[in-house]
C-alpha cells in the first residue's frame, strides 16, 4: 500500500511568491512569440528580448519585496512615534515589607479615645455670635405725699417723685383719689391733671418729663371742698404706693 506524505500549508509570502513567478512566466510567453513576428532583424528582436527581461525584473522584484514585508512586519516600525516608557516600581531597599507597587503607605494612626475629632476641611467654622445685652428695666420710681398748708375750705399738697437710679427714668403716672367727688383740684404745678370721678390723674410736664438718677421731680396743687376728712383716701406712682 502506497503511503502518501502531507505536504505543509504554504504560507502567506510563499502563496505570493509562486503566484508572481506564473505571471512572470505568462508574460515571458507572449514576449517569445512576438519576438518571432517580428522581421528577422536584430534591433527589434533586441529591444523585445529587453522588454521581456525588464518585466522579468519588476515581478520578480516586486515578490521579494513584498515577501520581505510579509515576513519582518514588526521591523518597519512607523516613523515618529515613540515606543510607550516602562513603568518602573520604586522599591525602598530599606523595607523589606514594601509590596510590587513601591513603598508601602503606613495605616493611618487612629486617634485615642476621648479626644475630640479634627474639623473636617470641608467645613468652615462660622463665628459665634455674642449675645446681644438684654435691655436695662427702667428705673423704679418712688412718690411721697405731704399735706402743707391747711385752710377752712381747702389745702395745698405736693407729692416728691425721686428716681433711686441706676439710669434716667421718662415718664410717670400719678393717681390721687379724693374722698369725695364734691372735690376739687386747683392751681396745679410741675403736672397736667384729668378727673375721672374721685380719681385725679396727674402727668408729667415738658420739665417734669425726665427724672434723673438720684433726683427727683415735685407735683404741687390745691383741693378745695375739703372742710372734714378731706385727705387723699389713695395715692400710686406707676401703680406702686405713694410713701406718706
Amino acid at each position: 500500500m502506497r503511503n502518501d506524505r502531507q505536504r505543509p500549508a504554504r504560507t502567506l509570502p510563499v502563496a505570493i511568491l509562486d503566484a508572481l513567478l506564473a505571471v512572470a512566466a505568462a508574460v515571458r510567453a507572449p514576449v517569445r512569440r512576438l519576438a518571432r513576428l517580428l522581421p528577422a532583424r536584430r534591433g527589434d528582436r533586441a529591444m523585445v528580448g529587453a522588454i521581456g527581461a525588464a518585466a522579468l525584473v519588476v515581478v520578480v522584484g516586486t515578490g521579494f519585496l513584498v515577501f520581505a514585508l510579509l515576513r519582518t512586519p514588526d521591523q518597519f516600525a512607523p516613523l515618529g512615534v515613540a515606543p510607550p516608557p516602562s513603568a518602573e516600581i520604586e522599591v525602598d531597599p530599606g523595607d523589606g515589607a514594601g509590596d510590587a507597587t513601591g513603598s508601602a503607605t503606613p495605616p493611618a494612626s487612629s486617634p485615642p479615645a476621648g479626644s475630640p475629632a479634627p474639623p473636617g476641611n470641608g467645613s468652615r467654622s462660622r463665628p459665634q455670635r455674642s449675645a446681644a445685652p438684654s435691655p436695662v428695666p427702667p428705673p423704679t420710681l418712688a412718690a411721697r405725699y405731704a399735706t402743707e398748708d391747711v385752710t377752712l375750705l381747702n389745702y395745698t399738697a405736693s407729692v416728691t417723685i425721686t428716681n433711686p437710679g441706676p439710669g434716667t427714668a421718662s415718664g410717670w403716672r400719678l393717681v390721687i383719689t379724693l374722698p369725695r367727688t364734691t372735690q376739687s383740684v386747683a392751681a396745679v404745678q410741675g403736672a397736667e391733671a384729668s378727673r375721672d370721678g374721685a380719681t385725679w390723674t396727674f402727668v408729667p410736664t415738658g420739665a417734669t418729663s425726665r427724672v434723673p438718677a438720684r433726683g427727683s421731680v415735685q407735683v404741687r396743687f390745691r383741693v378745695d371742698g375739703a372742710l372734714i376728712d378731706g385727705e387723699p383716701t389713695a395715692c400710686t406712682i406707676d401703680n406702686r404706693a405713694c410713701q406718706a
